[in-house]
């Protein structure tokens, strides 16, 4: 049955994770402060709204991908404080960031990268901002393994069915 795009975007939120809770960072051995856990928070979600983002440009026409991540966008924002605790950090700024992120990470996929290349790269990332020390590097690729759900994200994208916006 067809959705609409909030609610497409809304079950794709559904499945990625929010805030790194203290205790996913002790399971993980990361002996991180709030505000380092912050930048992982950020760098988690970026690669998640990565996958979905190439997740729905390739199984959508792009109008409809549009309007999903857009939705999904919105969703974020009103979550930002609430459910990514992500208090003091900038949403505008973000959407920028996690868009150069992608561009990274298009380019790196097209030149025959993996997913754990991508992690990798975000790991560097973070190591770079000084959010994690390189001797956990092992430790975040762990994290981001288990935790983005891009297998996922990827069925999810292939049964979307979206509702014709010119019907309403």
């Amino acid at each position: 049955m067809p959705s609409e795009p909030r609610e497409t975007a809304e079950q794709l939120y559904a499945v990625i994770p929010h805030a790194l809770p203290l205790h996913t960072r002790v399971e993980y051995g990361l002996d991180v402060s709030d505000e380092q856990a912050q930048y992982l928070t950020r760098e988690m979600l970026s690669l998640n709204l990565y996958w979905i983002y190439s997740a729905l440009s390739a199984n959508l026409p792009a109008r409809d991908a549009d309007r999903v991540f857009r939705a999904l966008q919105r969703r974020i924002e009103a979550a930002w404080d609430p459910e990514f605790m992500l208090q003091g950090h900038d949403v505008r700024s973000y959407w920028i960031e996690m868009k150069d992120r992608r561009t990274a990470y298009d380019e790196m996929v097209r030149s025959g990268g993996t997913p754990l290349s991508l992690y990798l790269k975000a790991v560097s990332f973070l190591e770079s901002a000084q959010a994690v020390h390189a001797d956990d590097r092992q430790r975040v690729l762990a994290l981001f393994i288990d935790l983005i759900p891009e297998d996922a994200i990827g069925e999810m994208a292939t049964a979307i069915e979206l509702s014709d916006p010119d019907t309403h």
